[in-house]
């Protein structure tokens, strides 16, 4: 009798040995499965933060873009010098258009820093972080460009490329606008 007990003390310990390594192997990759939709899920929110604070920065240089009379390039296409119309002490524009030229509002992208900067009325302000020097497909560009298509008629490009995240769940997304001056003067 003896025998028996103990093979059969030893199968019973053999099947929840057995038992025990497939809970574990199941456990694994429940928590394998788990991390992975965490990792899409901050992958996820890191592209949602990057559309929507580009889409912000991006309204903001539309705003002030369309009320500029004159718009410059300069640094590499990496610095934008925007002339507001002049104003009288009323805040109408004066008639004829002419551009503040004590005034005037610059953009700035630091690719080592990775900000695009806005300066106005002697005041700074950082509109967007994560600015990269490279395209998602790799390449290099230039954030500003003008391009002056008939007498009167003037557009400024603006290309970004947003880097959000860190490690494997950072996403660099592409921003482009075409932005047609409304009372552009000539330079």
């Amino acid at each position: 009798m003896r025998s028996k007990r103990s093979r059969a003390r030893g199968s019973m310990m053999l099947e929840l040995v057995i038992a025990s390594a497939l809970s574990v192997i199941v456990v694994g990759l429940l928590v394998a499965t788990q991390l992975g939709a965490l990792r899409a899920y901050q992958r996820a929110l890191n592209q949602n933060t990057a559309n929507r604070n580009a889409y912000n920065a991006l309204r903001e240089i539309r705003g002030l873009a369309q009320q500029a009379v004159q718009a410059s390039v300069s640094g590499g296409g990496t610095q934008l010098t925007l002339l507001p119309p002049q104003r009288d002490a009323n805040g109408a524009i004066r008639l004829p258009i002419q551009p503040d030229t004590a005034n005037p509002i610059t953009l700035t992208v630091n690719f080592a820093a990775g900000t695009l900067t806005l300066v106005s009325g002697g005041n700074s302000r950082v509109l967007l972080t994560g600015i990269s020097n490279r395209t998602p497909q790799g390449n290099a560009y230039t954030p500003f460009a003008t391009r002056q298509y008939a007498p009167g008629v003037l557009a400024l490009h603006v290309r970004l490329s947003v880097r959000q995240g860190t490690g494997t769940a950072s996403t660099t997304a592409w921003f482009e606008e075409t932005i047609l001056l409304r009372n552009p003067t000539e330079q």
